[in-house]
């Protein structure tokens, strides 16, 4: 049996071949996007949990993180956006509960602009009408939350 067409006959398509070929495309691109960029958040605030979000840096609305996650004091975590030729992530750090510093006002969120492989470093709280991160950046990870603030409040 010749794989040839012969003398003008069609070929009959394959379409298993298209399917597994879409599949394995499909598959190279599963993990985080090449414009992807990386920034760090450090929790030094005592006794609190901080929710991070991190969005793309063209997102309008914010409905849906590109990356997310809880750190609690002392710890530190990474998450990831689409830097988008801007080079950095919008973020959102606010924190989970009602931390016995912010004296019964309600967490409220802090919003900014993290660029690419830099720290956010929570280093406390300020109240107003609600609890708020007091948040520092840094070019490089800290090397302890005592050599960001001493006794971090």
């Amino acid at each position: 049996m010749c794989s040839e067409p012969q003398d003008g006959a069609v070929r009959r398509s394959r379409p298993w071949v298209l399917v597994a070929s879409i599949l394995v495309v499909g598959g190279f691109g599963a993990g985080e996007a090449r414009g992807d960029i990386q920034v760090h958040v450090m929790n030094c605030a005592m006794s609190s949990t901080v929710g991070a979000d991190a969005y793309d840096s063209k997102d309008s609305v914010k409905m849906v993180p590109a990356s997310s996650t809880s750190v609690s004091t002392g710890n530190s975590a990474s998450l990831h956006c689409a830097g988008e030729g801007q080079g950095y992530c919008q973020m959102t750090l606010s924190f989970k509960g009602s931390p016995e510093r912010c004296y019964g006002s309600p967490p409220n969120s802090t919003s900014f602009h993290l660029d690419s492989g830099k720290w956010a470093v929570v280093k406390g709280f300020e109240i107003t009408s609600s609890c708020y991160t007091v948040i520092q950046q840094f070019d490089t990870q800290p090397a302890s939350c005592e050599s960001v603030c001493g006794n971090c409040y």
